[in-house]
């Protein structure tokens, strides 16, 4: 074959067109939609018909008794974590591999984040190091479906009825998976999610759903949404609030596009889910190039498409990090980006290491708070996943722009089958080339405030 790009051969797709697919696809019923709204007039999401019926077609979508639209995903978090009733000082244990909502939406209710490992397969928080996190100050326990792939339900589910602890989903990444049968957004005792633009259920903006069977969490989080107060549909409104409330309502439009969005979901998770197996199955053929893990009985929707690199498992012996990092080069020189999908465990970011949060260490110094640290020593799975894999395509985009098109899964896998053809040229490559893990480019600055160092810069400079 070839040469690699990487060393002056042709590249397989030449630069000139996008790879990505728009995303949202927006068809001709998702503007008949918007355009009913704009022709009623009605723009406030208070009781709103299209914000009410979107509710409701999405409790039946996932199989929930109740279901409310928030402006951002970020806000039903916030409100699943005061739903679940934690006290500020309460703990919520969150995998270390997430984003940082996941875990600043617990911050939002002064609660306290507590990080647990992840499977090393999965990519899932760790039912085992969960197990290990437990204090007398956690209150529940936030599971991110991460990926596009489902929780390990079942086993949260034990450790959390033996502790007595409430079991918060978060399913941004994986709307229209399933797990042993049950849609994602029914598998916690509450669930939040996002719908923005990358997500595979998608509005026209900012978004969020939250879903539960249980009335007292639903009531809970209404009032979290409206102000804290209990706003009765066809009552006079009282401006009375019971607690401390926000305004996270979403807009009757992004409820419109969003709906009719929904109705295609399916479609699209099963259009995802057939060309993400195409690739895996592809990539499996390729020795020490790991496809995600799909446990029996779940479903993946491939928000992101993580692979695992094990050069020993292809007879070089490399560094698995610098490996990657030569894939991750050499594929990029063929047309066919690789990305970091986060490059520090979230508890390695600023704000957990500076522990400043609301001013005064709050929430970490409230009366009667653990002292919890945040070391990133206690993490080695997810070091291990960051350092040693990578995700489909570029910068900022997820897997609805790729997989929707068996034909970039093609020309993925001509990529990859082209760089694991020239294996020895790669290894030398990786063995020369300058090397830190991806977390080191997030460095301590000399006021204490850590900085991001441009790539010509070394640390110390």
């Amino acid at each position: 074959m070839e040469k690699l790009a990487l060393l002056g051969g042709n590249p397989v797709r030449l630069n000139e067109k996008p790879l990505e697919d728009r995303w949202p696809e927006t068809l001709p019923e998702d503007k008949a939609a918007v355009e009913r709204v704009f022709d009623r007039g009605h723009f406030v999401g208070l009781h709103d018909e299209d914000v009410e019926s979107f509710e409701a077609a999405y409790a039946d979508f996932v199989g929930t008794e109740y279901a409310l639209a928030f402006g951002t995903g970020t806000s039903s978090l916030h409100a699943s974590v005061v739903a679940a009733g934690c006290q500020p000082g309460d703990e919520v244990i969150v995998p270390a591999l997430t984003f940082l909502a996941s875990a600043t939406a617990i911050m939002h209710q002064l609660g306290i984040p507590v990080f647990a490992d992840i499977d090393p397969d999965t990519f899932n928080i760790d039912p085992a190091s969960v197990e290990r996190q437990i204090s007398p100050r956690t209150r529940a326990i936030m599971a991110v479906d991460m990926h596009g792939l489902p929780a390990d339900y079942a086993a949260l589910r034990k450790v959390a009825d033996r502790h007595g602890l409430v079991l918060i989903g978060d399913a941004a990444h994986a709307m229209g998976a399933e797990y042993q049968g049950r849609r994602v957004g029914s598998l916690a005792d509450i669930t939040g999610t996002s719908i923005m633009p990358a997500k595979q259920l998608a509005t026209c903006g900012e978004g969020g759903l939250l879903s539960t069977d249980n009335l007292e969490y639903f009531n809970r989080a209404n009032m979290v949404r409206m102000f804290g107060e209990v706003v009765q549909k066809g009552k006079p409104r009282a401006y009375n609030a019971f607690t401390l409330g926000w305004n996270y309502r979403l807009n009757p439009v992004q409820a419109a596009y969003a709906s009719s969005q929904l109705k295609r979901l399916p479609d699209y998770a099963k259009t995802f889910a057939e060309n993400g197996a195409f690739l895996a199955d592809g990539l499996r053929e390729l020795p020490g190039c790991v496809p995600p893990f799909i446990p029996e009985g779940s479903t993946h929707v491939y928000h992101m498409f993580r692979i695992k690199f094990e050069p020993e498992k292809a007879g070089l012996d490399v560094h698995p990090g610098r490996f990657a990092k030569a894939v991750e080069v050499a594929m990029a020189a063929e047309g066919m980006p690789l990305r970091f999908y986060q490059n520090i465990p979230v508890p390695g970011q600023m704000v957990f290491r500076l522990k400043e949060g609301f001013g005064g260490g709050i929430p970490w110094t409230l009366p009667g708070a653990r002292d919890v640290n945040y070391d990133l020593e206690e993490y080695p799975v997810s070091l291990t996943v960051l350092e040693s894999t990578r995700c489909i395509g570029a910068s900022g985009t997820s897997g609805p722009n790729y997989f929707r098109n068996r034909r970039t899964m093609e020309l993925y896998l001509e990529a990859f089958r082209k760089v694991w053809s020239h294996l020895d040229d790669l290894a030398g490559y990786a063995r020369k080339m300058e090397y830190d893990p991806p977390w080191s480019n997030i460095a301590p600055s000399t006021r204490g405030v850590w900085t991001v160092l441009l790539p010509n810069q070394k640390k110390g400079q």
